[in-house]
């Protein structure tokens, strides 16, 4: 495990408790992702039941409290269920997850599947591979666990996320570029079936509000920087430029994902 990885998990095993508390626009974008593969399974379906193919085996990368594929089961069509395997780097997340009726929890890295070649039908993901590393890691790891028909559904956040204001924008997240992603996913193995770039955000009253919300996310971890937010100075201007971008709901934390569909 490397020393940004050690950090991450630490960070979101003390996030573990309280994430899901605050991560409402999290949940939000699970519970889309979830009816998006719902809703083409019963697309395909209705369109040709006999070749319509239901997957077997559904993986979450990054599954933190497990919201996504508890939604899943919940809005399964039947009670023929899949396997479902829940997957995160932090040990804290996976138990906030729980166990009972739900998925195998797994705590891995997403650059490293603990997996055999082809053995996944479908991979979820929502707001989880801004943190690999290497986007081109874990995209091929992706795509070696897929089966031949496998798809992948995807919500990533990309730079500009977290503030409108740029002193602020990517402040404790490792959020890398769209343009980054796109040419990763155009040199990796997966055919892009759809993509959509999305602008989300939540309003908070207080500074300390806004900050607190970071901390409790878990997003206070910067590659290279040890520590989590800044000292008292550098605290207080980060408060002062956050009532800077105040409007009229409250101060804004933003969020720009990139939502997309891949095919094996």
């Amino acid at each position: 495990m490397t020393a940004w990885q050690a950090t991450l998990r630490r960070r979101f095993d003390r996030a573990a408790s309280g994430y899901e508390a605050l991560a409402q626009l999290q949940q939000q974008s699970a519970e889309r992702l979830a009816d998006a593969v719902l809703q083409q399974l019963i697309l395909q379906q209705a369109i040709s039941p006999q070749a319509a193919v239901r997957p077997e085996r559904i993986l979450d990368l990054g599954c933190g409290t497990g919201w996504l594929l508890r939604h899943l089961q919940r809005q399964w069509p039947d009670e023929q269920l899949p396997s479902l395997f829940a997957l995160d780097l932090s040990e804290g997340m996976l138990q906030a997850a729980g166990a009972k009726n739900g998925p195998l929890r797994i705590c891995a890295d997403a650059s490293s599947l603990p997996f055999a070649n082809a053995s996944i039908d479908l991979l979820l993901s929502n707001f989880a591979l801004h943190w690999c590393d290497d986007p081109a890691q874990v995209l091929a790891e992706m795509h070696r666990v897929s089966t031949a028909d496998g798809r992948a559904f995807c919500v990533i956040p990309v730079a500009g996320s977290l503030s409108a204001r740029g002193e602020l924008a990517g402040q404790g997240a490792a959020l890398r570029d769209l343009q980054d992603w796109q040419q990763a996913v155009a040199d990796s193995p997966w055919q892009l079936v759809s993509s959509e770039l999305e602008q989300w955000a939540e309003h908070h009253e207080t500074p300390a509000a806004w900050l607190n919300t970071l901390r409790a996310l878990g997003v206070t971890a910067r590659r290279g920087v040890s520590g989590g937010l800044p000292g008292r100075a550098a605290y207080a201007e980060l408060q002062r430029q956050l009532e800077l971008s105040r409007e009229p709901a409250g101060i804004p934390l933003r969020y720009q994902v990139w939502r997309i569909q891949l095919q094996a």
